[in-house]
């Protein structure tokens, strides 16, 4: 009989091989990843950012984007994205940032595909994912976007960012979800508005004197008297103006209408530029603003040059009736609002 004696380093080599294989084991079950590159959403380009004061609310200021690659993942897989931030207002996809007017939409990039990830349902969750062993999954892209009028003294210490998970779905040995937290940032974050400074803020215009006769027939004009608003620009933005009709702030004819202590009838006031008389609109920078009009890029503008002049109306100062021609006292008064787009 021949008995087989196992010797204590043969012992040591069985347990060392038992447990090198459990190892092995435990490796190939965490050997499944997800890699963004680059891992931060870097803003291109860098800052500071020169935005124009009142640019239209969605205009792009800079972008970034992330790249996802998969490796030894044999599953289909569900995508589920979530922004780490305040949406302006629910469901808009448009994120605060520390920059009053500045925020970030966050989007999954799948080729030529892109879909904005918004708080509605919870946040954005896929179809399913075919298996991509090693190889690319969708990605993400962040946009810098004007969401107002944009505020100066600050800079971006504060942007949100995307949390991005993969999880396994149908027949898969594994279960856990991979996770990958994308943070944004921007180098040099300060955010300036362009805009324009006026040097001549209060105008007083002083017209002739005319005889009744030079405005006799309606629709004359007379006492040309030409003034100027004067302006210093940065670069950068484009420079547009709407004027306002103070005594009557819903008045969107060119004609201005005469303040109640004026005493001559039968005469209103007209404001032109070099176009031709101006339209009167509301007080708003706002882009596109009822009778805005474009002055010109902010490198070229130094001011406005405008004039008004008598003009002869044929209706009472309620509108209701013509107006007999009389002499006497005319006041009005207009404000103009700066718009740098």
């Amino acid at each position: 009989m021949v008995r087989r004696v196992i010797t204590r380093s043969q012992r040591l080599l069985v347990a060392s091989l038992t447990a090198l294989l459990l190892c092995l084991a435990v490796a190939q079950a965490v050997a499944q990843t997800v890699n963004f590159s680059p891992a931060t959403l870097s803003f291109s380009p860098a800052g500071p950012y020169s935005v124009p004061r009142d640019a239209a609310v969605g205009s792009q200021v800079a972008s970034a984007q992330a790249v996802a690659t998969a490796s030894g993942i044999s599953c289909a897989l569900i995508e589920t994205a979530m922004v780490n931030g305040t949406e302006i207002s629910a469901g808009s996809g448009i994120y605060q940032t520390s920059v009053s007017g500045i925020g970030v939409s966050f989007y999954v990039v799948n080729g030529s595909s892109q879909t904005l990830i918004t708080s509605t349902g919870g946040g954005y969750t896929s179809g399913t994912i075919g298996a991509p062993g090693t190889g690319p999954l969708p990605g993400i892209e962040a946009i810098m976007v004007v969401t107002g009028q944009v505020v100066s003294g600050y800079s971006l210490s504060s942007l949100p960012s995307v949390s991005v998970t993969f999880t396994p779905t149908g027949s898969c040995s594994w279960s856990t979800g991979i996770a990958n937290t994308l943070a944004s940032s921007a180098n040099n974050s300060a955010v300036i508005p362009i805009t324009c400074t006026v040097t001549t803020p209060s105008v007083s215009v002083s017209l002739p004197t005319v005889s009744l006769s030079a405005l006799s027939a309606v629709g004359t004009a007379a006492g040309d008297t030409a003034f100027p608003i004067g302006l210093t620009c940065a670069s950068g933005a484009n420079v547009y103006i709407t004027l306002s009709d103070v005594t009557t702030p819903a008045n969107t004819s060119s004609l201005l209408t005469l303040a109640p202590d004026s005493t001559a009838q039968g005469i209103k006031l007209r404001i032109l530029n070099s176009a031709g008389p101006v339209a009167f609109g509301p007080d708003s920078a706002v882009a596109g603003t009822t009778h805005q009009w474009f002055v010109g890029a902010s490198s070229t503008v130094n001011g406005i040059p405008l004039t008004v002049q008598y003009y002869r109306d044929d209706t009472t100062p309620s509108g209701n009736g013509p107006a007999t021609l009389t002499a006497g006292s005319v006041h009005a008064q207009a404000t103009f609002t700066m718009s740098y787009q």
